[in-house]
């Protein structure tokens, strides 16, 4: 089936994977730093909110501690919130690189594996397809030691999109920790579960 293995294998190593890895690294080292001192600018924002209260307030009857206890708010409000946005990131990344993964298969199978007349036919860019074609083969891609990874993935990217529903139920009975409230210690990159993202397409 495959005769162009010569081609497809350096091409999954130097486009595919390495394009799986850019993705992460992007996300690891460009992007989740940008939130690494957001609990200092929640404190600059408490600090500067006391100073704006106790300037402007001038009745006696006010009770610095009131203002104190305001202005602690003002900086907890704007680190929940920052936080959340920075969760919503890497909710979003995590869906994106399944996508880009199945980008990848949908390409392989459309060059490689379909028919040239079956090339534009959308109901066959499917990664269940692939799977279909590849058992007519005698390859069974869900013996690799990759696809218990893919399948994490692909719940995982599900939930983020569905919410609450199989997929969910799934990754909840393989990861329940990510069902958890995140603690302000924890990684930022726990939510993919320490993957490298190379892993996604095993060893070719």
């Amino acid at each position: 089936m495959l005769y162009n293995i010569k081609f497809w294998e350096p091409y999954i190593k130097r486009k595919f994977i390495e394009q799986i890895h850019l993705f992460y690294t992007t996300l690891e080292k460009r992007l989740i730093p940008t939130f690494d001192s957001i609990d200092e600018e929640a404190e600059t924002i408490s600090n500067e909110k006391w100073e704006e209260l106790c300037k402007t307030a001038y009745s006696p009857d006010i009770d610095p501690a009131d203002l104190a206890e305001y202005a602690r708010d003002e900086g907890i409000d704007y680190y929940f919130m920052v936080s959340g946005i920075k969760q919503s990131l890497l909710n979003i990344s995590a869906t994106g690189m399944f996508h880009l993964f199945e980008q990848q298969v949908i390409f392989f199978l459309r060059k490689e594996i379909l028919h040239p007349s079956e090339q534009n036919v959308s109901k066959l860019m499917k990664i269940k397809e692939f799977k279909k074609r590849l058992l007519k083969n005698n390859i069974d891609i869900e013996h690799f030691s990759s696809w218990e990874t893919i399948t994490e993935v692909q719940w995982l990217a599900n939930s983020i999109k569905h919410a609450e529903g199989y997929s969910a139920n799934e990754l909840r009975k393989l990861r329940p920790d990510l069902f958890s409230p995140p603690s302000i210690q924890e990684s930022s990159m726990n939510l993919f579960g320490g993957y490298v993202p190379s892993n996604i397409w095993g060893s070719v």
